[in-house]
């Protein structure tokens, strides 16, 4: 019994963490993309401007409490804020899930950096470079924990041949991180290029090629970093085609690639070898 408690415990407070985190998450997902500061002022509300207390804050439950409005103007709480403390509570969980021990926090930090990719881009067509900053330095860390566990084989050798009469190969050690990210930008700078010919407009921003050049740190250059660039491509084509069937004639709306990449990029971080056996299964098996 007590270690059925015990477990409860660890995983109710691994969720809490996540869900406190998410509030944070809030305030980022506001304040970054309108240039204002992620620390100051402390968290009011934005209707009537009264700073709100410990109670107010509570990640999920205040929001429940208070039926989706403001304690003090009674303004409408959009439930995108608890959404958001529910989803970074899960994913906290599911980072400890995967990755047991220390890899599990820069894990969860990429996850919320792509919620908060997700819902920028969304709202605003933008993603801050701050996001990609946050995943590169987690993606460049963890290879620098598989280096130091796994030595030269933790990374990717490229082989030339030098001279004709006696030809030596040599044999050049990258960080996986490193060419990860190249490919990760090349893809996705190459998916642009043709979209843009294909549909005669800009389909690809900027943003969403250092977004896959950032997660290419994370995945490194390999079948994983491929099946998040297949799996993005599949959302976006499939999200895409709704949009055509349900958009008024002669309406014409751009939609942002970004929550795509957001999506394909946390399902291939937190389970890579499950989601890249299922998406290669379909495309090339």
């Amino acid at each position: 019994m007590s270690l059925s408690y015990s477990y409860l415990l660890f995983w109710f407070l691994v969720f809490a963490l996540g869900a406190a985190i998410g509030s944070f998450l809030n305030v980022v997902i506001y304040r970054l993309p309108r240039g204002l500061s992620i620390v100051k002022p402390r968290s009011h509300c934005t209707s009537c401007g009264v700073r709100l207390r410990f109670v107010d804050l509570v990640p999920i439950l205040s929001w429940v409490t208070l039926r989706g409005r403001c304690r003090y103007c009674g303004h409408r709480v959009s439930p995108r804020y608890a959404l958001v403390e529910l989803t970074s509570g899960l994913l906290a969980c599911a980072a400890v899930f995967f990755y047991p021990g220390l890899p599990s926090i820069p894990v969860f930090l990429i996850c919320a950096a792509l919620v908060v990719a997700f819902f920028v881009d969304l709202d605003h067509m933008i993603i801050p470079d701050e996001v990609h900053v946050v995943i590169a330095s987690c993606g460049v860390l963890l290879d620098l924990r598989r280096m130091l566990l796994q030595g030269l084989s933790g990374m990717v050798f490229f082989g030339e041949t030098v001279g004709t009469t006696h030809p030596t190969v040599l044999t050049m050690a990258w960080p996986r991180s490193v060419v990860g990210a190249a490919l990760g930008g090349t893809l996705f700078l190459a998916l642009g290029y043709l979209a843009q010919m294909a549909f005669r407009r800009p389909a690809l921003g900027l943003g969403d090629v250092k977004l896959g050049a950032a997660l290419g740190t994370v995945l490194g250059p390999g079948y994983y970093l491929i099946s998040f660039f297949l799996f993005a491509a599949v959302i976006g084509g499939v999200v895409g085609a709704v949009a055509l069937l349900i958009r008024r004639r002669g309406e014409s709306h751009y939609i942002p690639f970004g929550p795509m990449l957001a999506v394909a990029g946390i399902a291939l971080v937190l389970a890579p070898e499950q989601m890249a056996g299922l998406i290669l299964s379909r495309f090339i098996l």
